[in-house]
């Protein structure tokens, strides 16, 4: 009877559980992670802001899709021998951040922000340079603020309306301004009219973004004080699915083997240079 029994176990099993799992043996056609999945593919296939933001994605007086963030990846794509398809379908930075997390694409590189929110959901490279949170108030405001305050206690207790780029990771560093209204905005440069005009306190954003308008619009500084803070980072990093651990360690020997120590100042002002040391790197193969 018991040998009946076992007979009728193993015929049970033998038919009903996959072969695959029952010899516990690969598919061997499977591709063995997500590196080989898009080398199989040809294509990269990268999420991006939707809105041009120079100099780390933009369209250049010759319509040429370029920056140091397209630069950055299409470097990667030429060594893995794929090209690249950018999406830039995402109207706001959080959307490029859903793609990745609902595997839409397979990684997203657009000046992107690491925060706890974001970290929960995806997967980021190791920053691939360090910002910093930066403000541009409007001069007429803080003036009647001060009050004989020093200038440093006055910014740091700011009231009135702190201007943001909606969905992005300013919504959320914008709490550390807790006496301030914040106003989210569709894009930066509106943003920053409404602070030079006094229709809000400050606009809030990185470091790079405040110094490139002081940089192309001087007449600026007129109206609007810029302030960095130099106690609230803002790392930029490169976003990958949280299953695509193999694709994080290759990034992150990527980058680590272009040693470019990026700062801001270093783009703005020696932007060609930048670009030009990224590339001879990439043709020399790391």
């Amino acid at each position: 009877m018991n040998k009946t029994i076992r007979i009728f176990t193993y015929l049970f099993i033998f038919f009903t559980i996959p072969s695959g799992l029952a010899n516990d043996q690969p598919d061997l056609n499977k591709p063995v992670n997500e590196i080989q999945a898009i080398v199989d593919r040809g294509k990269l296939v990268v999420a991006m802001y939707s809105q041009d933001t120079p100099p780390f994605y933009y369209r250049d007086k010759n319509n040429i899709f370029t920056g140091v963030d397209v630069v950055l990846i299409k470097g990667f794509a030429d060594l893995l021998g794929v090209t690249v398809e950018f999406d830039r379908s995402a109207k706001f930075l959080d959307d490029v951040v859903d793609k990745v997390e609902k595997h839409e694409v397979d990684l997203a590189i657009c000046k992107l922000s690491m925060t706890f929110d974001r970290v929960k959901r995806v997967l980021f490279s190791e920053p691939y340079i360090n910002l910093h949170q930066s403000l541009l108030i409007n001069r007429l405001e803080l003036a009647k603020q001060l009050q004989g305050r020093p200038q440093e206690t006055v910014i740091q207790n700011l009231t009135g309306k702190i201007g943001v780029v909606a969905k992005s990771s300013y919504t959320g560093f914008a709490a550390h301004f807790s006496e301030m209204e914040m106003v989210e905005y569709p894009s930066w440069d509106q943003a920053v009219n409404d602070a030079r005009t006094g229709k809000i306190t400050a606009a809030f954003r990185d470091e790079a973004e405040v110094k490139m308008i002081l940089r192309d619009r001087p007449d600026m500084a007129l109206s609007l004080l810029s302030v960095m803070l130099k106690d609230a980072d803002d790392p930029k990093a490169i976003a990958m699915s949280l299953d695509h651990r193999n694709l994080q360690d290759l990034m992150n020997f990527y980058l680590k083997s272009l040693n470019m120590e990026l700062t801001a100042d270093k783009i703005i002002n020696n932007y060609d240079k930048v670009i030009q040391n990224i590339e001879n790197k990439i043709k020399q193969r790391i």
